[in-house]
């Protein structure tokens, strides 16, 4: 199956609401999996499966996030080093930006 390439820019909230469905939406596949060993639904090794690839996507989503700050200075997250870069984007191209 092809894989999908995401390269977005989101606030802090944006980024804790990303992580928050993730973790309600991999205890969802969990919970079905409780409910498949008690005969409902498809096969309860299916849906813990479903639970750990979505633990899978939020620990990448950690992994491969930035942190970006004012002064064009871009820190990872994970590896706490910092770089200065040109303009990371035109803030005036941005949806929501104030021009």
């Amino acid at each position: 199956m092809p894989r999908k390439h995401l390269n977005v820019s989101v606030s802090h909230d944006e980024f804790e609401d990303l992580n928050n469905a993730l973790e309600d939406h991999r205890d969802g596949f969990k919970r079905m999996a409780e409910e498949a060993e008690n005969g409902f639904g498809l096969d309860p090794a299916y849906w813990a499966g479903r639970a750990y690839e979505v633990e899978g996507l939020r620990k990448s989503m950690h992994e491969h996030s930035t942190e970006e700050f004012e002064g064009d200075e871009v820190c990872s997250t994970e590896v706490e080093e910092c770089k200065d870069f040109a303009p990371a984007r035109d803030q005036d191209s941005m949806p929501g930006s104030q021009a």
